[in-house]
């Protein structure tokens, strides 16, 4: 069947509506799971030609409680320029929060997109919003129920409760002993990550070793 007669059937190319609460997610891996759900590359009808057609609405809620990593609250610069000399503007994503909190989530998801036409029209099915309240129940009420709806609720951070046989596969054979908690289990990772990169730093040595004395030896004949 071809992609034309694939986007003429209704259940196939019928456009979800999205709804994910930004509370507590990180701006860079939010907008990676929002610029794939505009496109439709969650959909095994994918057609990077056509992603007006496959790509499906993405609602956000409670934008001002997104969060950003490290320092960038005050070392990430918001730039735009008055088309005056000497008119560049810089704004820190701290300032930003407080004057526009949903201009932060859509401009990294605009940077995901491809620099083409459809970006305007993409950009048109994403809604942010600072909180809760949003206009769109009624589409959001008569969302499709299908395995494709990706509903994000807050982040919750990962709880790491490994078993003994993960340990062991992980380490690949280390005895090492650990607590069931997450600052234990990291704190036991860096010290394996050391002891491997300090096995491969002596193997580099090794190597120059062995490669300096493989060079032909240069004898000066007599005249």
């Amino acid at each position: 069947m071809s992609t034309k007669h694939i986007y003429q059937n209704p259940i196939t190319s019928a456009h979800l509506w999205h709804v994910i609460d930004a509370t507590n997610h990180h701006v860079g891996s939010l907008a990676t799971k929002i610029a794939g759900l505009l496109r439709g590359k969650h959909k095994p009808i994918y057609d990077r030609s056509s992603p007006l057609e496959c790509g499906d609405y993405v609602v956000v809620l409670n934008s001002r409680n997104i969060q950003l990593t490290g320092k960038k609250w005050d070392q990430k610069l918001y730039r735009r320029h008055t088309g005056y000399p000497g008119g560049l503007r810089e704004t820190p994503a701290s300032q930003m929060l407080e004057k526009d909190p949903n201009h932060i989530l859509r401009h990294a998801v605009l940077g995901m997109l491809p620099k083409n036409d459809s970006k305007y029209y993409l950009e048109q099915r994403l809604k942010i919003y600072e909180n809760e309240k949003n206009p769109h129940i009624g589409q959001i009420s008569k969302t499709p129920q299908s395995s494709l709806a990706l509903n994000l609720g807050p982040y919750e951070a990962p709880t790491i409760n490994p078993t003994n046989e993960q340990v062991d596969n992980y380490f690949a054979g280390y005895i090492l002993k650990m607590d069931d908690n997450v600052e234990q289990f990291s704190m036991v990772e860096s010290k394996v990550r050391d002891h491997k990169d300090n096995l491969k730093r002596q193997r580099r040595v090794l190597r120059k070793k062995r490669a300096n004395e493989l060079k032909p030896i240069n004898i000066e004949e007599d005249n």
